[in-house]
C-alpha cells in the first residue's frame, strides 16, 4: 500500500474492536490484554476523552484496478482533567510505521490540549520502546520517573511529561 493522503479524525464506535486489537497486538504485546473493546467504547462515549484514528487513503494492489480506499493506520486515546491531560494509548500499525503518523497524532492531541487550556500532558510507556521514547522527546516531553516492573511486574514503565504552560 502507498499513502496518497492522511487525516486525523475522531474514532467511531464501530472501530472500538479494531482499536482494542491493535492495542493488544502492539502496546500490550507480551502483557495481559487490558484495553478490551468495551473499555475503548467507554472512552469514546466519555466527554473527558478523545479517541482518534489516523486514516490513510491507500491503493490496494491486491484489488483489480488498484482500488482506492480508506484504512485506519493508527489510533490514540487521551484523557483530560481540569488542568492536565494523560495520553493513555497511541499506536500505529506496523506496516504504516516510519511515515510520521504517530508524530501527526501527537501533534493533533497537543493542539487540543493547548486549546483546552491544559497545563501539562503526561504519558507512560514501556522502557523497551525506543521509538516511542524518541517520539515523545521530539514533542518536548521529558522523563520524570521510571518504575521497574511497572507493567505487570515484567516491563519497566517510563513516565514522561510535557509542560504546556505554567
Amino acid at each position: 500500500m502507498s499513502i496518497a493522503t492522511a487525516g486525523i479524525r475522531l474514532a467511531q464506535l464501530a472501530e472500538a474492536e479494531a482499536i482494542s486489537h491493535l492495542s493488544r497486538d502492539t502496546i500490550e504485546a507480551g502483557l495481559p490484554w487490558r484495553w478490551q473493546p468495551a473499555d475503548i467504547e467507554r472512552f469514546m462515549r466519555s466527554t473527558r476523552h478523545n479517541v482518534i484514528v489516523a486514516e490513510e487513503t491507500a491503493l490496494d494492489p491486491t484489488q483489480p484496478g488498484l482500488r482506492e480506499g480508506k484504512v485506519m493506520s493508527g489510533f490514540a486515546v487521551m484523557g483530560y482533567g481540569d488542568n492536565d491531560a494523560y495520553l493513555a494509548l497511541l499506536s500505529v500499525k506496523p506496516e504504516w510505521r516510519r511515515r510520521s503518523i504517530a508524530r501527526t497524532m501527537v501533534g493533533w492531541l497537543m493542539k487540543c490540549a493547548e486549546v483546552g487550556g491544559v497545563k501539562r500532558v503526561d504519558v507512560e510507556l514501556r522502557a523497551d520502546n525506543s521509538a516511542a521514547l524518541a517520539l515523545y522527546h521530539a514533542h518536548g516531553f521529558a522523563e520524570i520517573a521510571r518504575k521497574p516492573g511497572g507493567y505487570y511486574g515484567t516491563v519497566t514503565q517510563v513516565r514522561m511529561r510535557r509542560v504546556l504552560r505554567k
